[in-house]
This record gives C-alpha cells, structure tokens and sequence, in this order.
C-alpha cells in the first residue's frame, strides 16, 4: 500500500487507535493532518515529518468548522477521512443526564457529520475520497451501562452505509470500522482484574492493540479496499460471533 501524494485527516489522532494510524499512514507516504487536543503530542508527530496538527475540539461545532476552513485553504485536495474521534460514557437511560447524552452525541456522531460536510466537497471535485468512520461492537450488539454509547455507535454504523450509497458513485467509498476491545486511553481507568475478565469476552483470549486495529483502517483507506462501499467492519477478536 502506497500512499504517496495522498493527504489524509485523522481526528482524535493523538492517542491511541488514531495516533497509530497516523504513524502508519506517515510510513507509507502520506501527507497526515491530525486533529485533537493534546499539542505536545501533536508537535511529536509533526517531527516525523509530513504531518501537521490542528487543535480541534470536535464536541464543538465552530472548533470544526474553524479547522476544517484552515486545512482546505492549506490542502485543497483531501483524499482519505478518518472519523476516529470518539469518548466512552458509562450510564442508562436512567442514570444519564441529558447533558451527557448530548456530549457523546455530539462527540461520536455530529463530529462525522460536520467533518464529512466540510470534506466531502473537496473530495467530490476530485472525483476521489476514502472516508473511513469509527464505530464499535457495542454499535452491533446490546452493551450492559453503555446505553449513550451503543446508541451514538449503531447511529455511526447507519450514517456510514447511508453516505457509502450516496457518494459511491462518485468515487467516494465511506465504510465503517468496529473494533473490539483495545487497548486505549480509554481503558486506562478500568482495574487490571477487570481487564482480564473483559479479554475473557474474546475467543481469541486477549483484547487488541492500537497497530492492530489501525492497520485495517489503512486498508480500507487504500487501493486494496476498491470495492468496498458501506461495509461494517468487525475486528473484534470472535467478540461478536458468540
């Protein structure tokens, strides 16, 4: 996979699944526009080379539409989306305030709608996008406490096959990745005892890492991934076959 002479935007791409696929996507070629908030990260990728960060808090609709007005004036042909941004809320229907709901809303899924409003009329010029947005087993499957989350997940898995049917043909392919278990930010709160149970969800007896879970999403943002328009990609480690 050669990515030479192709800009790709990766939000949330400071930590975690994000940070790796920018890594990735930067040793094969491409020119990475990161967004996210951690700046000191930031500067650490922009001395690789080829990448330049943009703070951005992607709850906020004009810290959006900001950076999006900033990157297209810089980088007018935008090839590759990665919608990785996203948080983790526990709570139910119950527990959760309505400003909580609201936030990971706007978080995990307003932030894909804003970003691909901007983008996509970039792409649509060129004839050419790969727009790859990140959801979750939990969007698949029923998750016990993480109502608000599953709920913005399985609205992720719909808004992907929604866009991949609209702009297919026009040479955009948006598809919609869903990993399991992996080891972010993200899980630093959660106790190692509990961590060990939770692998135990997984026939493969181990939650993922970061590099593995990115290395699919350079996949599908490659050549190798021509055919592929709206599909729900599972990398969960057989979380979803029991």
């Amino acid at each position: 996979m050669n990515f030479q002479n192709r800009t790709a935007i990766v939000t949330g791409g400071t930590s975690g699944i994000g940070e790796s696929t920018v890594r990735q996507l930067l040793e094969k070629g491409a020119t990475v526009l990161v967004l996210g908030r951690n700046a000191e990260k930031g500067k650490q990728l922009e001395a690789l080379g080829n990448c330049k960060f943009y703070s951005c808090d992607v709850a906020d609709p004009a810290s959006i539409e900001s950076v999006c007005s900033k990157i297209l004036e810089a980088h007018p042909t935008i090839d590759i989306l990665v919608n990785n941004a996203g948080m983790s809320l526990d709570g139910t229907v119950e527990s959760l305030t309505l400003e909580e709901w609201n936030r990971i809303f706007a978080v995990n899924v307003t932030s894909i709608y804003l970003m691909s409003k901007y983008i996509v009329p970039a792409m649509r010029k060129n004839g050419y996008g790969r727009i790859i947005n990140i959801g979750s087993t939990a969007g698949t499957v029923g998750a016990w406490g993480l109502h608000a989350y599953s709920a913005t997940k399985g609205a992720v898995i719909q808004l992907s096959k929604s866009m991949a049917a609209e702009y297919a043909k026009e040479g955009i392919l948006v598809n919609c990745l869903c990993p399991g278990g992996t080891m972010t930010p993200l899980m630093e709160g959660i106790g190692a005892n509990d961590l060990d149970d939770f692998a135990k969800l997984f026939p493969i007896g181990r939650l993922a890492q970061p590099d593995e879970i990115a290395r699919t999403i350079v996949f599908l943002a490659s050549e190798e991934a021509s055919f592929m328009a709206g599909s729900t990609v599972l990398v969960d480690g057989g979380f979803t076959c029991i």
